[in-house]
């Protein structure tokens, strides 16, 4: 006979399925922005967020939450996009930057300090996409990525790209990890509050 263990009912269940975000296309919301050094030394403009509306609603904060339930101190934040500030991604974080005063009605003031503070909130239109890529055991997972950025009535005019598949036979590794904009987590410290609000 198996008894049933102290706290069974409560606990959660981990089966090993990695929750994914179907592709598509979702409102979002900024939880929190910052900037950083990339490892090839380019300023990165680094945005936390989550959905903000549908049936997907909430989902970082629900795979946070169930991260932060099997393991603290390794839980990290899934809903992440980096992009480059500078030379080749100057435009895409202008194009962004323009998507977020678009879709909130706001302008951003620039050379202010703690400005990045008032997009925390912000909400934009986000274009998912799912992306094969050869892991360093060899598997071949797909990940669903924040793939394009635009405004949230930008959504309604554009076309969620078909699935990045790696051909047969082939092998790529990713340059430094699964996403071209980031490695889709982020570090969350302890102490960063217990209503799991992902701050850096």
């Amino acid at each position: 006979m198996i008894k049933k263990p102290a706290g069974y009912d409560e606990a959660a269940a981990y089966t090993g399925e990695s929750q994914q975000l179907p592709k598509g296309k979702y409102v979002c919301v900024i939880k929190q922005v910052a900037t950083q050094t990339s490892k090839n030394g380019n300023k990165q403009f680094v945005i936390l967020f989550d959905v903000a509306e549908g049936e997907q609603k909430d989902f970082f904060q629900k795979l946070f939450n169930a991260d932060k339930a099997q393991n603290s101190a390794d839980a990290k934040w899934r809903g992440v996009f980096k992009q480059n500030m500078e030379g080749k991604g100057l435009s895409w974080f202008k194009g962004i930057i323009t998507s977020i005063e678009r879709s909130n009605n706001f302008t951003f003031q620039w050379d202010k300090e703690n400005n990045e503070k008032t997009l925390a909130g912000k909400k934009f239109g986000g274009i998912f996409r799912r992306r094969q890529y050869e892991a360093e055991n060899g598997n071949r997972p797909i990940v669903t990525e924040l793939w394009q950025i635009r405004s949230v009535a930008g959504l309604a005019d554009a076309e969620v790209p078909e699935d990045d598949l790696l051909p047969e036979g082939t092998v790529q590794k990713p340059a430094e990890t699964p996403s071209p904009v980031g490695d889709g987590f982020m570090n969350i410290p302890e102490g960063a509050g217990d209503e799991g609000i992902p701050f850096m």
